[in-house]
């Protein structure tokens, strides 16, 4: 697993080790946001998608915890929020996760979504997503958890590394939307194994 810091470098690190004894029972999922939107601000179609996606695959995929739904948290968000032209006011996104009883927000920033441009059978320029996602404690506002996905799709001839991707994507050039979902579901994926590490270790403790 890699964890990444504020700049976004990645360095391996234990999950769960140094991490404060909680019990993470309610988490807010906060609506994502990019470099054109600021905290309250109406979502773009890219930001609705990935939250939308977020949200399914958590509701899906991870058990024992209750997700309180981008729409609520946003509205609440939105309540909180003092200056709407700050990007990421991770206190407003704290503040709002407490008001909602929540143990934990989550909360995603889009550094990247750009569309392919051409179609499925060749393309002029390839589609290309980056986002981070951070879990943080409402308590004391420290960085639970965060994970990075970053792809541009490449033809096979370039990484012959990825040949079951380039196949299980049917062997065609893929949407923005398509390679998004792709990095929820793995994102996802990281989040519920550590929910279910810190979930033990807490126990223990």
């Amino acid at each position: 697993m890699l964890f990444i810091n504020n700049a976004f470098s990645a360095e391996e690190t234990d999950p769960v080790k140094d991490k404060p004894y909680i019990k993470i029972e309610k988490i807010a999922v906060m609506p994502f946001s990019s470099k054109l939107t600021g905290v309250g601000e109406t979502m773009t179609t890219k930001e609705q998608f990935l939250t939308d996606s977020m949200y399914g695959e958590l509701t899906a995929k991870v058990k024992g915890i209750e997700f309180i739904s981008p729409q609520s948290s946003g509205e609440e968000l939105t309540k909180v929020g003092e200056d709407n032209s700050i990007l990421l006011d991770k206190s407003a996104v704290i503040e709002a996760g407490k008001n909602l009883g929540a143990d934990a927000v989550l909360f995603g920033y889009i550094s990247e979504y750009k569309e392919r441009e051409g179609g499925e059978l060749g393309v002029s320029s390839a589609a290309s997503v980056a986002f981070s996602v951070q879990l943080l404690n409402t308590k004391d506002g420290q960085i639970l958890w965060e994970d990075y996905f970053a792809e541009t799709q490449r033809p096979l001839s370039e990484n012959l590394l990825e040949v079951r991707k380039f196949f299980r994507r049917g062997a065609k050039w893929i949407t923005a939307d398509d390679l998004a979902k792709e990095g929820i579901v793995e994102v996802v994926n990281e989040l519920n194994m550590f929910l279910v590490k810190f979930s033990d270790t807490t126990e223990k403790n």
